[in-house]
C-alpha cells in the first residue's frame, strides 16, 4: 500500500437498503415470494465510500441522514470504517432507502426512496468544501440533487481537485446540464445516451471508462481506447458492484497506480461474490489476492 494514504471525499447518498431474493425479476402485476431479506446500509454514496477505505483510501462522506435511529446508526457504521463524518447531517426527513429484488442470476431491479438524501443543498456543501479542497479527488453520483452535485464538482475543480462521477442513476435532468469532470464512469447503457460515438467533448471529461460486466472494461482517453479484461466470476448479488469498481478506482488512481483499472474490475467482482452491497465490498488485501491468484 502506498505510504501516503489518498483523500479520497465522497459527495452523496446514504440508504438503508432491504434485499430479497426471489426466482426472477417481477413482472408488472405479478406477486412473488422471497426466499430470504437482508436489510443492511447502502446507497450508491456510501457504498462508494466503504469501497474507497476499504481499499485503502482516507475518506470523508458529506451527505446527509435522518434523524431516525437508522441515521444514528449509519453515522456509527461510517465511523467504524475509518470514515470521517464530519460532513453527514441529519435531517428531519426519513433515511432515504431502497427495496431490492435479486434473481437467481443475480440481477437486481431496485426502488429508491430518496428521504434525507433530497434534503443535503449546495449551501451545506459550501460548508464543508475545505473537506473538498483539500481532497485527491472527489466521487460524485447523482442519488442527491443535481445542484449539490453540481456545486461540489466546482469547488473541487477550482481547487485542482479531481472529479470523479458516476452519473447513476442517470437523469434527463443531467443529460441536459451536463458539467466538466476529469473522470467519467458510466456502464454501456449509460454511455449510449451520454456519448453514443464514444466522444470525450461530448463527455465533457478527459477519461471515460465503460464498464461492461463480464466483458472488458474500454478506458478512453486522448490517447486512444484500452480494453481491461476483469475477471471471471458466477455473480450471486451484482448490487453495488459499479459502487465499488468507483470506489477502488478513485483510491488507485489517486495512488498513481497503472493497474487502476485492473483493480477496481478485481474490486467489482470481488462484491458480486456476496449477498447485500456493503457486506460484499472487498478489502484492499482480498483485492491484491484476488488480482495475484
Amino acid at each position: 500500500m502506498a505510504e501516503k494514504r489518498p483523500r479520497i471525499v465522497v459527495v452523496g447518498s446514504l440508504n438503508v437498503d432491504h434485499t430479497l431474493r426471489v426466482p426472477h425479476i417481477p413482472a408488472p402485476g405479478e406477486t412473488l415470494t422471497s426466499s430470504s431479506m437482508l436489510t443492511c446500509f447502502g446507497g450508491k454514496g456510501a457504498n462508494q465510500a466503504v469501497a474507497a477505505a476499504r481499499a485503502g483510501g482516507a475518506v470523508s462522506m458529506i451527505g446527509c441522514v435522518g434523524q431516525d435511529d437508522f441515521g444514528a446508526r449509519y453515522i456509527e457504521a461510517l465511523q467504524s470504517e475509518g470514515i470521517d463524518t464530519t460532513g453527514v447531517l441529519r435531517s428531519a426527513t426519513p433515511t432515504g432507502s431502497a427495496f431490492i429484488a435479486v434473481d437467481d442470476h443475480g440481477e437486481n431491479s431496485i426502488i429508491v426512496n430518496a428521504g434525507a438524501n433530497h434534503a443535503i443543498t449546495p449551501e451545506d456543501v459550501e460548508h464543508h468544501e475545505e473537506l473538498i479542497r483539500g481532497a485527491d479527488a472527489l466521487l460524485l453520483q447523482l442519488e442527491c440533487p443535481l445542484a449539490v452535485v453540481q456545486r461540489a464538482a466546482e469547488i473541487a475543480r477550482e481547487a485542482g481537485v479531481r472529479v470523479v462521477l458516476n452519473p447513476s442513476p442517470l437523469s434527463v435532468a443531467y443529460l441536459g446540464a451536463r458539467f466538466v469532470v476529469d473522470v467519467l464512469i458510466v456502464n454501456e447503457g449509460e454511455a449510449a445516451q451520454i456519448t453514443p460515438n464514444r466522444n470525450l467533448r461530448e463527455a465533457m471529461c478527459r477519461h471515460l471508462i465503460i464498464t461492461r460486466g463480464a466483458e472488458s472494461t474500454l478506458c478512453i482517453t486522448e490517447d486512444g481506447v484500452i480494453e481491461i479484461e476483469p475477471p471471471k466470476v458466477t455473480p450471486v448479488d451484482t448490487v453495488g458492484a459499479g459502487d465499488t469498481f468507483a470506489g477502488a478506482f478513485a483510491v488507485a488512481s489517486s495512488e498513481g497506480r497503472e493497474d487502476a483499472i485492473r483493480f477496481a474490475n478485481a474490486a467489482g467482482a470481488l462484491a458480486t461474490l456476496k449477498a447485500g452491497s456493503q457486506p460484499a465490498i472487498p478489502t484492499r488485501g482480498e483485492i491484491e489476492a484476488f488480482m495475484r491468484g
